[in-house]
């Protein structure tokens, strides 16, 4: 909802010298000046009964019923007497005419400081005591040309103008009769009184609402009846709907939501949310004082201002609303600031609002401003400060800046989470959470601005425990490495409760030291901390889960250093026999295995086996050794074993030599006489190619 700068509306329009009253002595012909009475203690006695009809083809014609009565008795000699009477009407009201007992009344029209407002008065004879006089005013609503200075208008499908009745209380009543389809915003609660055959409704007031009668500013509207355009930008499609022939705000309306969705979208840092589909021109927003986003009716309604801003404005209230912040002044604060940045990114005129003086009449700590205040003092101080506020605190940061801290209050995150985090998410975000938001993604501190725009004197003293709280935190999650800081410290810090964040803050302070023992031991092994050794400590989040952190912490620095220590003993190089024993007894394979085992965060089988290659690498030498000393030993006999069979052959070949021959006979011998010759010719037992055998000459030594 965007405050708009409507015309000067009366509000509290009075009769202006609706009444005249004449005192006479009779005797003495004396006249005293006129005054103007305005009730019954006075003299007079007022009813009044008005009934606007609006036609669907852009008519609005009024019928006013007053009766007056003198209720001023005689004094003797003198009397008091009416003898005029006047009601307000529509500047330029057509067809004016008063009639009472049947005869047309001598009527008389002059303007007044309101340029929306005529005062038209009706004379008659002298009206005495005990009598009234009932007078029946007819005239017809004379519109005003769209984006003049006076804000009545009237045209086919719509109407704006000002309804009132003026009498003593309890008896004025108003009625607007309208076409069925048509729609009734206003200044004052109407009930919908009755429909009838022909199609039309009719609303009722009777309830005064102002100081001697009803006053409200009326728009009706058919929401049919308008001139449209589609305007299409990425995956959403918007339509425009203006007065019909009203072209120039047709074409601007467009234009600003072309060029304007795609920047909200940049600078929110989220896609067009897809909650409305039209954006209507309506001059309710002039005589409300504010134009509307209506996510159940899907439509954004403006005024017929070429009011770039004010549409950006309204469509900014797609992302901020009430269903993801709380209090008026912030949705409505973040909407005017990123409307403005969007007109800066687009080219557009216009400024932004003016800082209101802070000890206003109608100011208020703006926590205290609501949905529910329509009061357009407080509105006009609190839309002016709500901008102000919000300006103060995003105003310099760039667009990139400005972006993270706007989404993320958006998606409601805890400023104490990491970007993007869903970890203490909320459906909304308040002023606590923005005021973080603002300093831990902005590097804003938003305290003063909060203890002059936003704080009563009781929230702002929550601002010094805070502070203390935040320092103390600060300092914590700089001790403790690169780390979270644990669960329940982030979300104590996030609901700012401050007196558990302290609590916790003493016992996580010898924790902090132990963490920082991991980091150091991770970076001196070059080993990464186990996920679930970190985790276990980012996720705590009470005195059970620090106790436990307590006690994991010094175990995990032991075994990423044992770990870490025995792979680089095994990595390093040496000896090629100590090389050789590791092989061997696979060292590396035990070092592999701790450090799986690290990873998974199974420390006590880390360990373990830590401990196994420690050995392993231990025995690598002495292994290595025997093993080389092994292998030279099987060297050495591969080269003796065929040398000592060799001179074993050479032995027995030289026995067989020596042993050669039959029964001692010398080799060589010949066949005794008349011993057959060839093979069948060979004794039994004579070895076989023994003929073969080359004949020994000379004496066997």
């Amino acid at each position: 909802m965007a405050r708009t700068d409507r015309p000067a509306i009366h509000l509290l329009a009075r009769r202006v010298a609706s009444t005249a009253a004449v005192v006479a002595l009779a005797l003495v012909g004396l006249v005293v000046a006129p005054t103007a009475p305005a009730s019954a203690a006075n003299g007079l006695t007022e009813e009044s009964h008005a009934r606007y009809t609006v036609s669907a083809k852009g008519r609005v014609t009024a019928e006013v019923t007053t009766t007056i009565t003198n209720v001023t008795p005689d004094r003797g000699s003198t009397y008091y007497f009416w003898d005029a009477y006047s009601i307000p009407v529509p500047t330029g009201a057509d067809d004016v005419t008063a009639t009472s007992g049947g005869a047309r009344l001598a009527t008389s029209t002059r303007g007044t400081d309101d340029p929306d407002t005529e005062v038209v008065q009706a004379s008659f004879s002298p009206l005495r005591y005990g009598a009234s006089r009932t007078i029946t005013w007819t005239y017809e609503v004379d519109g005003a040309p769209v984006r003049s200075q006076r804000w009545t208008r009237v045209g086919p499908g719509y109407a704006t103008f000002a309804a009132q009745s003026w009498g003593d209380d309890g008896r004025t009543t108003v009625e607007i009769d309208v076409p069925r389809d048509m729609t009734l915003d206003s200044t004052a609660a109407f009930t919908q009184a009755r429909g009838d055959r022909n199609k039309r409704t009719v609303y009722s007031l009777d309830d005064q609402n102002a100081d001697g009668g009803i006053w409200a500013a009326v728009s009706v509207r058919d929401p049919d009846r308008a001139d449209e355009r589609e305007v299409t930008v990425g995956d959403a499609t918007l339509t425009v709907e203006g007065f019909p022939g009203d072209e120039k705000w047709l074409a601007f309306a467009a234009k600003q939501v072309e060029a304007g969705l795609p920047e909200l979208e940049r600078l929110v840092g989220s896609p067009w949310p897809a909650r409305v589909d039209v954006v209507r021109e309506d001059v309710s927003p002039q005589v409300l004082g504010y134009a509307w986003f209506d996510d159940r009716g899907n439509e954004i309604v403006v005024g017929e201002e070429l009011d770039a801003a004010t549409i950006f404005h309204e469509l900014g209230h797609a992302w901020f609303d009430d269903e993801r912040f709380e209090g008026r002044w912030l949705y409505e604060g973040l909407t005017e600031v990123t409307a403005h940045r969007v007109l800066a990114a687009t080219g557009g005129d216009g400024a932004p609002r003016r800082a209101p003086a802070r000890d206003a009449k109608h100011a208020l700590a703006l926590t205290g401003w609501s949905e529910q205040d329509r009061d357009h003092d407080v509105d006009d101080y609190a839309y002016a400060a709500a901008s102000t506020a919000v300006h103060r605190i995003l105003g310099d940061l760039d667009d990139e800046t400005f972006t993270a801290v706007v989404r993320a209050a958006h998606a409601g995150e805890s400023a104490y989470e990491e970007p993007g985090s869903r970890v203490g998410t909320r459906r909304t975000v308040g002023w606590q959470g923005f005021l973080d938001l603002a300093a831990e993604r902005g590097g804003v501190d938003g305290s003063q601005v909060y203890r002059t725009w936003v704080l009563t004197p009781k929230q702002a003293r929550t601002l010094d425990a805070r502070a203390d709280a935040r320092d103390a935190y600060a300092a914590f999650d700089e001790s403790d490495g690169d780390w979270q800081v644990p669960a329940g410290l982030r979300a104590h810090m996030t609901d700012w409760d401050f007196a558990d964040a302290t609590e916790d803050l003493t016992v996580l302070g010898p924790v902090a030291e132990q963490a920082v023992a991991v980091q150091a031991a991770s970076a001196a092994s070059g080993l990464a901390v186990p996920d679930t050794v970190r985790g276990a400590y980012e996720r705590a989040r009470d005195a059970d889960d620090y106790a436990e952190v307590a006690d994991l912490l010094p175990r995990a620095a032991t075994v990423l250093t044992a770990v870490g220590a025995v792979s680089d003993d095994v990595a390093a190089e040496s000896d090629p026999v100590t090389e050789l024993g590791e092989r061997l007894l696979d060292a590396e394979g035990s070092a592999t295995g701790a450090r799986a085992a690290l990873a998974d965060g199974e420390l006590d089988l880390a360990a373990a086996r830590a401990d196994d290659a420690e050995t392993r690498a231990d025995r690598a030498t002495l292994v290595g050794a025997g093993v080389v000393a092994g292998v030279l030993l099987v060297l050495a006999l591969l080269v003796l074993v065929p040398v000592l069979l060799v001179r074993r052959r050479r032995r027995r070949r030289a026995e067989a030599d020596a042993t050669d021959g039959t029964d001692g006979a010398p080799a060589g011998t010949a066949p005794a006489p008349g011993a057959p010759e060839g093979d069948d010719a060979t004794p039994a037992g004579q070895p076989t190619g023994q003929e073969d055998r080359p004949a020994r000459t000379g004496a066997e030594a």
